[in-house]
């Protein structure tokens, strides 16, 4: 990458695509005790260019300190998602990067040669896009928070709460 990205971009979270989000959830918080906040994303309050007309998508927004990640369960119809984990399975889908100016980041990788794969927006108030970079080893997402989303997911994403009975060490 170029060497005027410093201060372009702050590490957000990482995103990882899951086959069972309550199950992934379950093991992120009795292997490494993150909290989570779950929400759904569907046709009706997100654009995702490249996805089928129709689709379903389930998120777990975890947190533990300062680290998020982000599980990501395809329910139905194509997305970059359910494509990712039909041909690689579950695992680690993209590393995420906010930035207070998308489209100079877009402009960025395009003219360093990352491939765009995706661009989408959620109820307006984030919006991102993937690019595979492959010298990163990795897809990367820059993406672009509006202030309004803290009330969105306070008033949208549930808490999940885990079964009582939740015994220590689950495969992730």
């Amino acid at each position: 990458m170029p060497d005027n990205v410093f201060g372009m971009y702050t590490p957000h979270h990482v995103g990882i695509v899951v086959s069972d989000l309550t199950a992934a959830m379950n093991a992120y918080i009795a292997n490494l005790g993150y909290a989570f906040y779950q929400f759904e994303v569907n046709e009706g309050n997100a654009r995702l260019s490249g996805a089928s007309p129709k689709f379903s998508l389930r998120f777990g927004i975890g947190q533990l300190g300062a680290s998020m990640i982000e599980l990501i369960q395809p329910v139905s119809g194509t997305t970059l998602y359910s494509q990712h984990l039909a041909q690689k399975g579950p695992g680690l889908h993209h590393l995420g990067f906010s930035t207070t100016d998308l489209a100079a980041a877009r402009k960025q990788f395009a003219d360093y040669g990352c491939i765009r794969l995706e661009d989408g927006t959620i109820n307006d108030l984030v919006d991102f896009s993937y690019f595979d970079a492959a010298d990163l080893g990795c897809v990367v997402e820059p993406l672009q928070l509006s202030w309004d989303l803290g009330r969105f997911l306070l008033a949208n994403a549930q808490p999940y709460a885990p079964p009582e009975n939740l015994p220590g060490k689950h495969a992730i």
